[in-house]
């Protein structure tokens, strides 16, 4: 029996084993130490968190209008999940209503970044001339981003009763071709499932049970058919847009990138429609307010569903204008957590293709 190291410092005479080429903890900011037994490992332990950044203590100083762009910097792949959890989290706290023609917008930058996290993590079933089509979508889905918010990646468009922009009239002709390409990649990609079917069907098993006793959410658990969607709720515009996705039972690494694959089409028709409740809504897309906001005193949580699960802020204020507390629940410290559980038992071989479908970003789970 030998004692192995993934990611991280290795200990002396420890060997590294690694989560596959692409996979973001190259980067070394997650560290995964297991028992090598037979050739599968055994007792696994995942620890993260190596990026040092405390962003939760960095929340404490700063103002309600500035620490939007803070929590913009978590998701790398769904950058605007992040400021939006935050920016209604304060907006409840304050009971602040938001224009609608605000709402929708919301509703589709959020289903936006679903579709760009996905097809990054889709990636992974895509070779050849399939994977220069998804990271040209990819690509193109940025490019997007920068015409409407001027970034390609961190959007840093909402503000504390709205957004700073409003859509160009011309930005619905831009996206709904990157829409029907993404539709025909899902159709692409549903194929390179199958014919992966062999090596996935199985694999990495996160049963309903586990996803329950480790707070798993999102495609992790759909996959297992638990459907913890929190936009059944009707949070945003979601109540008039929501194109729900079935859940699926084999809770294996198969199911949860068949998920992903499924909600392509659907984020695809969603945004479809909010572009045509966008084009009936004319109005202001932010509030007027104080140069310098107080949050009511007490405690205020929302949650949103963010690509990879539920994501959450606790705002804890004492009535003056920053936070005494803001905590995030962010589904990428999740995931990790149960890494664990998908990896035991899991041949060395096998590894990268275990990880896949449990996604995470490192800053959504260094906190």
């Amino acid at each position: 029996m030998e004692r192995w190291c993934i990611g991280g410092l290795p200990l002396p005479g420890h060997k590294w084993i690694s989560l596959g080429w692409r996979h973001p903890s190259q980067a070394g900011t997650i560290s995964v130490a297991a028992n090598l037994v037979d050739g599968l490992l055994r007792d696994v332990d995942v620890r993260s968190g190596y990026g040092h950044r405390g962003a939760e203590k960095l929340f404490e100083v700063r103002d309600y209008r500035s620490l939007i762009m803070l929590a913009d910097r978590h998701d790398w792949l769904a950058a605007f999940s992040g400021e939006l959890c935050v920016s209604l989290a304060v907006e409840s706290a304050m009971r602040l209503p938001v224009p609608p023609r605000a709402t929708y917008l919301r509703t589709t930058l959020a289903e936006f970044a679903r579709l760009h996290s996905h097809l990054c993590f889709l990636g992974y079933l895509a070779e050849g001339k399939l994977a220069d089509s998804v990271w040209a979508t990819v690509e193109g889905l940025r490019d997007a981003l920068r015409a409407w918010t001027g970034n390609r990646i961190h959007p840093m468009i909402n503000r504390v009763g709205g957004l700073s922009a409003d859509m160009s009239e011309d930005w619905p002709l831009v996206i709904r071709p990157l829409l029907d390409q993404t539709e025909h990649l899902s159709t692409a990609l549903r194929s390179a499932l199958d014919e992966a079917s062999e090596r996935l069907l199985g694999l990495a098993s996160l049963p309903a049970a586990t996803c329950l006793s480790y707070g798993l959410s999102g495609p992790v658990s759909r996959a297992t058919g638990l459907d913890l969607d929190r936009r059944h709720s009707g949070y945003l515009a979601y109540g008039e847009v929501f194109q729900p996705v079935a859940p699926r039972i084999g809770a294996d690494a198969h199911d949860r990138l068949a998920i992903l694959i499924d909600e392509l089409q659907a984020s695809a028709t969603m945004i479809r429609h909010l572009l045509e409740l966008v084009a009936t809504t004319p109005g202001e897309v932010s509030v007027r307010l104080a140069r310098r906001l107080k949050v009511p005193e007490g405690e205020h949580e929302v949650e949103v569903e963010a690509p990879w699960g539920i994501a959450g802020c606790l705002l804890v204020s004492r009535g003056g204008n920053t936070p005494w507390r803001l905590a995030l629940r962010t589904p990428s410290f999740v995931n990790l957590s149960a890494l664990c559980v998908a990896l035991e038992g899991i041949p060395e071989s096998r590894i990268a293709d275990a990880v896949a479908g449990i996604g995470y970003s490192i800053g959504d789970a260094d906190k």
